[in-house]
């Protein structure tokens, strides 16, 4: 009997832990949804916990894309939100500027021209976008999904933001 008593709280811990993670889902797959009507976008959504799910469409002549997936790191994992708007044209530079901030590209001197021009702007960015990437055919920001991203006010906010960074980048 004893040994019952021991077993009954790592089992409701268990229980606990299950019934957040199903909760959770739930909850991202209701926000991506309710973000997709607002934006307009097609729910490409899972009810399985461990698949991508996605919000897709178009904004303004801007492909765009919300997509939440979980990625492995040994024991642990974390789930991120990712916010991406393609150009409609590639820049077809090799360009590159990954989150950390380091610039890259094929043509050197085409590239210092691009990053001269947009510089400042991707910078003043970073603040309000985190893990901002820009490449030749899109700009993207992820995030790791905090509870603020249950909320699709703030999924539409963020991709919106990420769009504008997308048209003013020349």
């Amino acid at each position: 009997m004893q040994e019952l008593f021991y077993l009954a709280p790592g089992f409701l811990f268990f229980v606990a832990i299950i019934w957040f993670i199903f909760t959770a889902n739930k909850r991202i797959n209701n926000a991506l949804t309710l973000a997709s009507e607002v934006l307009g976008f097609t729910p490409v959504l899972s009810k399985n916990i461990f698949r991508k799910k996605k919000i897709v469409g178009e904004l303004d002549g801007y492909d765009c894309e919300v997509e939440v997936y979980t990625r492995s790191h040994g024991r642990s994992s974390t789930t991120y939100v990712s916010f991406f708007a393609y150009f409609p044209e590639s820049f077809d530079m090799g360009l590159k500027i990954n989150w950390r901030g380091e610039f890259d590209g094929d043509d050197e001197h085409v590239t210092d021209l691009f990053i001269k021009r947009n510089e400042e702007l991707v910078e003043g960015s970073k603040k309000k976008l985190r893990r901002l990437r820009v490449e030749d055919t899109f700009v993207n920001s992820r995030k790791i999904l905090f509870r603020k991203f249950y909320k699709a006010d703030e999924i539409v906010k963020t991709m919106k933001d990420v769009l504008n960074l997308a048209k003013a980048i020349k």
